[in-house]
């Protein structure tokens, strides 16, 4: 019933699913810390901290790589998808770090919505990486797939909205421009899920 390699528990598996687990946490906090702006100063800083645990994942992940003969699936992809969920934690933390930079003092609806949306994404990338060593959950993970390229579709109507009410109504131009980059950053980090499911699919059609 496993898609790739003999054993179900295959060390890369049970490391992505640390990693994926350790990204929505990322996600989930970076989400609160939207909807309770105000109390967040601790909270960016937690999320600056899961970012280094996330790079130390990554650098154990490679180096295992390194190290292994028999991989589960093609080296290139455990690459690819390694430097790829690296990308979705650089860039949740650039957006939270970005509120402390900017000086933000209150906070946009659109943006909460925006990180209510990541949060749903990095729930769907968890769930992903949960059932993908498993071949009788295909259908599982191909939904999780589906799901994460629902959110960034659902993000990306949101960011439209989010920049054409700034351009509308924003009179200060710093204001807008500080406003412009933190929704980027909101954008791109959803971007990254898809990007990030995306790869997985393709592992998934390559092995089938």
């Amino acid at each position: 019933t496993e898609m790739f390699g003999k054993k179900k528990e295959d060390e890369f598996f049970m490391m992505f699913r640390e990693y994926a687990a350790a990204i929505h946490e990322m996600g989930e906090l970076f989400g609160t810390v939207l909807k309770e702006f105000g109390s967040s100063e601790d909270a960016i800083a937690r999320i600056e901290e899961m970012e280094s645990e996330c790079d130390t994942r990554k650098h154990k992940l490679l180096d295992k790589l390194n190290a292994s003969f028999i991989t589960p699936f093609d080296r290139e992809d455990i690459y690819a998808i390694t430097a790829q969920m690296d990308d979705v934690a650089d860039l949740i933390e650039d957006a939270a770090i970005k509120l402390k930079i900017y000086n933000i003092q209150s906070m946009q609806d659109d943006a909460v919505e925006m990180g209510r949306i990541l949060t749903e994404a990095t729930s769907q990338i968890k769930l992903l990486f949960d059932v993908l060593p498993d071949q009788k959950r295909l259908d599982e993970t191909k939904y999780a797939i589906r799901r994460v390229n629902h959110f960034e579709n659902e993000g990306d109507d949101v960011y439209h909205r989010a920049l054409s009410r700034l351009f509308r109504e924003e009179t200060d131009a710093i204001e807008l421009v500080r406003w412009k980059d933190i929704y980027e950053l909101l954008d791109d980090s959803l971007d990254a899920c898809e990007h990030l499911a995306d790869l997985v699919k393709g592992v998934i059609t390559k092995n089938a």
